[in-house]
């Protein structure tokens, strides 16, 4: 049996979604699947993968979730990777490897995946992908008393006080389970984006998948902390790549299985959770 790849074209997305559906995570209905393709962040030249297939057979997908964002001055293209599965009849072939050095062969473009299985970290590692994050950090309510910072839930009132950066992405994503915080003091503002879900021990994490102004987030933190948890067993968590100095009292959790990038333009501290297959088929961040 032999396989060839091509790109994926958006009249592959009904045989994608059944195939993942199928072999990889039946679990999901084929709905859900289509998840990864409802969005509209690359209208530019959007990539939606790499197909392996025999014959008219799709026996192999490799996703791509493509996004375009402003970094710094600079609009950069991103490429999020997502739902790779090969039937087991046609592993063995290189067929990994051809859709990984396929996937990753624009040096303009910066690509992360962020839930890799375990077994396939050496083998990213090997093929050119360099560790994005190791360690969460975890902090938790002490009672400390602060002022000036305010939480804004309301969509209505976030676009209004939001720089434009800020509004674009929040409008990118009002429309999936993602939880909006506009954190606001007399002189600026910083928009967090949260994936809220119960891990553990029981405990209700409040994950950071994105921060517009680092700076703020990094010094006020603590203050947060104490604005947004509710009472309980809860925590707000961010990768540690997102503080900017130390830990401010933070405890360190281990990420069970590392994230992954590469990027010969983007830094690390500039690649956020957001625009990636985390939001769009709701996923507990690991």
């Amino acid at each position: 049996m032999t396989a060839t790849l091509r790109r994926a074209e958006p009249r592959d997305i009904d045989a994608i979604c059944t195939f993942l559906n199928t072999n990889m995570n039946p679990d999901f209905p084929v709905e859900r699947w289509k998840g990864l393709f409802s969005h509209s962040w690359c209208r530019d030249n959007s990539d939606i993968g790499i197909v392996a297939e025999d014959g008219d057979r799709i026996v192999g997908y490799h996703g791509h979730i493509c996004s375009s964002r402003t970094i710094g001055v600079r609009r950069e293209r991103f490429v999020n990777f997502t739902s790779w599965y090969i039937l087991k009849e046609y592993r063995g072939q290189g067929l990994g490897s051809a859709m990984i050095a396929m996937a990753t062969a624009d040096p303009d473009v910066t690509y992360t995946a962020f839930s890799l299985s375990p077994k396939r970290i050496d083998f990213f590692k090997a093929l050119g992908m360099d560790v994005l994050e190791e360690e969460r950090l975890l902090w938790r309510k002490t009672g400390e008393i602060y002022d000036n910072l305010e939480l804004i839930h309301d969509p209505v009132q976030m676009v209004l006080r939001a720089n434009p950066a800020e509004v674009r992405v929040l409008e990118d994503h009002l429309d999936l389970p993602v939880t909006p915080v506009l954190v606001s003091t007399k002189c600026t503002q910083c928009l967090l984006l949260l994936s809220i879900s119960v891990k553990g021990d029981n405990v209700t994490y409040y994950d950071v998948l994105y921060r517009s102004n680092p700076r703020l987030f990094s010094e006020r933190v603590g203050h947060i902390v104490e604005a947004l948890l509710p009472e309980g067993n809860c925590v707000l968590a961010a990768d540690r790549r997102f503080v900017e100095a130390d830990e401010y009292g933070a405890e360190v959790e281990t990420i069970k299985s590392p994230r992954f990038y590469k990027s010969a333009r983007v830094k690390p501290c500039d690649i956020d959770l957001v625009y990636s297959e985390l939001v769009l088929l709701d996923l507990k961040l690991d």
